[in-house]
């Protein structure tokens, strides 16, 4: 089973009620389950678990997630990694009252019938997902709810996934463009015990994960694996009501007194800082950050403007720039990763190290340039199309069309249209642009870590 960690900030290359549910013919398929679809509907069960789901009558399949409100964000010093630990060790086994899953029966139970089962964990939350045919829908619901609530979590297994996380961490060293973010973090968020919580890795650190117990693990599952803590989320041919019905007999657990939800604090912009350090690499990984506080809708797709006009395409400013006209890098591009309390807004260049000099100064006369002239209505025309496209072919996928629902319960409470995404995207002016950068994208905002191949 391959697990995901959510921490990159790599450029990426998520009705009729009262009805049973049942299959669609083949000639009610639409073109794109935009065309089809219904409007979202969310209800809370009485152990508090929330469920939305969104009916796609045109589908044949569908996209499940049992969404957990818990991240790397709420561990303590001392239980750093434990979030993404128990991720990993609920594919071990479970043992409910009605039935025993071995991990080659968590495993076979979708891969026999064409379904795919994941998981991945970010500082925020976890989630584990299902994608199969309509017909599985029963099927996954009993696994996901086997796997969040009755993991076995043995010894043995916690021994097994124990070697197999510190593999994974060390892997991970030999892939500059992850470490780098963990380092960006570390200045982003502080180091040490008083860190933020968003400061370390996901995976935690080795001398953690060498001191997670077994009980350690029980109890942080048992404060924070509750029912007012899930989300399910679905997405296919799907009736809302015959969903809450099935969840209600599948997650029966009763409530219980767990630990209060961590109120993560904003954190605190620091000042600028710059991190050095040597790997067995090619070329210099050079990488700047900057931490924006949580921001309206409108700033976030002001942002996402920003970010495409400047390094996301071949035809963004630093591409055409660094890579075309002085042919200093291979691969350069800004990216954005938007976490609870926070965006951090950063840029990734890949390059030979005597160029560093170079391609920084350039870099920084784009940014000081983005924040003193307005964009052309050229590049904000394209900046909103390429906005407004990735959002709609995202919702062509079933688990594109998911993943929004549960995040826009996990971070807003309330299901967000696509007409008020589309709206707020049109809403850009190249005058928002030139303020935000103005305000966040200052040369004193920066935190620059760079890897230096070893001699």
């Amino acid at each position: 089973m391959k697990h995901r960690l959510r921490n990159s900030r790599r450029k990426a290359s998520a009705p009729s009620s009262g009805t049973a549910h049942t299959k669609p013919s083949l000639v009610q398929r639409a073109d794109s389950p935009t065309q089809t679809s219904t409007h979202p509907e969310k209800t809370i069960l009485k152990n508090g678990i929330r469920i939305v789901s969104e009916r796609i009558p045109s589908a044949l399949s569908f996209a499940l997630g049992a969404w957990i409100d818990v991240g790397s964000c709420d561990e303590t010093p001392d239980e750093y990694g434990i979030t993404h630990f128990i991720e990993h060790l609920v594919f071990r086994g479970t043992a409910s009252a009605e039935r025993k899953r071995s991990s080659l029966q968590i495993a076979n139970a979708l891969e026999s019938v064409g379904g795919y089962l994941n998981a991945f964990t970010t500082k925020d939350h976890t989630c584990y997902y299902v994608r199969a045919l309509d017909a599985h829908l029963v099927r996954s619901l009993e696994l996901l709810a086997d796997m969040c609530q009755y993991p076995v979590f043995k010894e043995s297994d916690v021994e097994k996934e124990r070697k197999i996380i510190l593999e994974e961490m060390k892997s991970l060293e030999d892939e500059p463009e992850e470490m780098i973010n963990d380092y960006l973090d570390e200045l982003l968020f502080g180091k040490g015990k008083r860190s933020h919580p968003y400061a370390h890795p996901i995976s935690g650190t080795v001398q953690t994960m060498k001191a997670i117990a077994r009980e350690d693990i029980v109890q942080f599952h048992k404060r924070h694996y509750t029912p007012e803590r899930i989300i399910i989320a679905a997405s296919g041919n799907i009736d809302h009501n015959w969903l809450v019905t099935e969840v209600e007999k599948i997650f029966h657990r009763a409530p219980k007194p767990s630990t209060p939800l961590r109120i993560v604090p904003a954190p605190k912009r620091r000042s600028a800082s710059v991190y050095e350090t040597t790997m067995p690499t090619q070329q210099m990984h050079f990488s700047q950050a900057a931490l924006i506080p949580k921001m309206s809708d409108r700033d976030y797709y002001t942002l996402s403007a920003l970010s495409i006009i400047l390094g996301d395409g071949m035809s963004s400013r630093l591409n055409q720039v660094v890579r075309e006209k002085h042919g200093l890098c291979y691969s350069i591009y800004s990216a954005i990763s938007e976490i609870r309390q926070s965006v951090i807004f950063s840029i990734y260049a890949g390059f030979e190290p005597q160029q560093r000099e170079n391609v920084s100064k350039l870099i920084h006369k784009e940014l000081r340039r983005i924040a003193e002239e307005p964009v052309s209505k050229t590049e904000l025309r394209r900046a909103k199309e390429q906005l407004k496209s990735s959002l709609i072919m995202g919702l062509e996928s079933l688990s594109g069309r998911m993943t929004l629902l549960a995040k826009s319960e996990l971070y807003l409470g309330r299901f967000e249209s696509v007409e008020e995404k589309i709206a707020a995207i049109e809403a850009v002016s190249a005058q928002d642009i030139l303020d935000l950068a103005h305000q966040y994208l200052r040369e004193e905002d920066w935190h620059t870590v760079c890897i230096i191949p070893e001699e």
